[in-house]
């Protein structure tokens, strides 16, 4: 190969170099407003958790939100700072949390709300004062004392030892063919009486559980429970919920309204 024909090789080579230097450089100049871009859009996606807050004041039984409706979408972490001027039981039905108000005290009561729809909040009043902070309840105990059984439904009485009942805060939970652990709102409440009717129960053997629990649903001492038999056949139409019949005076003082996620 000549001279000269070197020479134009060794040019091509260079310029090739430059060239492909050049478009380099302008690629990455290119792509850095870009990753920032989808690193903003990333951002925007993620879902953080809210948390919706309340100051909630009932006096003379009555909420003094106005309107008295609890605002929130579905999603959202709703926190309540409660506080009465008296003793009561504030009660968010469907949602079925439940906490024990002290007069003057302020309680907390925190959940995600995930079920959309318009709720009832109602407090309980109850006829008892005790303090619950002077109470021994180490030898608080709770034995089933018969189950009398009539068709499909099935009567609980039980017998309470080691300490005063009824007592303010102090309640116990029964529950069917399930045992009950601590902040278990799906088990039933009795706060003033000794024995509860359970109703539609399907034909078959059944263990009923019982426990003594305290004003923040934490279980008291021992937990009883007897199995029994149903004979009858439940007849078509029948309401398979257990209700619980309340002897405390229910009182309607506001709503929860979960909204759809926008």
């Amino acid at each position: 190969m000549s001279t000269q024909n070197n020479k134009k090789f060794l040019f091509g080579i260079v310029g090739m170099v430059f060239l492909a230097t050049v478009a380099f450089t302008l690629m990455s100049t290119e792509d850095e407003p870009v990753e920032d871009q989808i690193e903003i859009e990333v951002s925007k996606e993620v879902d953080v958790e809210k948390t919706k807050e309340f100051e909630i004041n009932i006096v003379n039984r009555k909420m003094t939100l106005d309107p008295p409706l609890i605002s929130v979408e579905v999603g959202d972490q709703v926190l309540l700072n409660i506080k009465s001027d008296e003793n009561l039981r504030f009660h968010i039905h469907e949602y079925d949390h439940e906490i024990m108000l002290m007069a003057d005290e302020v309680r907390i009561l925190s959940f995600p709300a995930m079920l959309p729809g318009r709720f009832d909040i109602e407090v309980h009043s109850g006829e008892n004062d005790m303090d619950m902070g002077d109470m021994d309840l180490s030898n608080a105990k709770i034995s089933i004392e018969s189950v009398m059984v009539m068709d499909n439904t099935a009567t609980v009485s039980v017998e309470i030892e080691g300490i005063e009942f009824p007592s303010e805060g102090i309640h116990w939970h029964i529950k069917l063919d399930e045992e009950i652990t601590d902040d278990d709102h799906s088990a039933l409440m009795v706060f003033d009486e000794k024995s509860y009717i359970l109703k539609s129960i399907t034909k078959g053997e059944h263990t009923v559980y019982v426990s003594l629990v305290n004003a923040e649903h934490k279980l008291i001492g021992n937990q009883a429970s007897q199995t029994f038999v149903i004979e009858s056949v439940m007849e078509p139409g029948m309401d398979m919920e257990e209700e619980h019949e309340e002897e405390e005076k229910a009182i309607l003082i506001g709503f929860l309204e979960v909204m759809p996620k926008a």
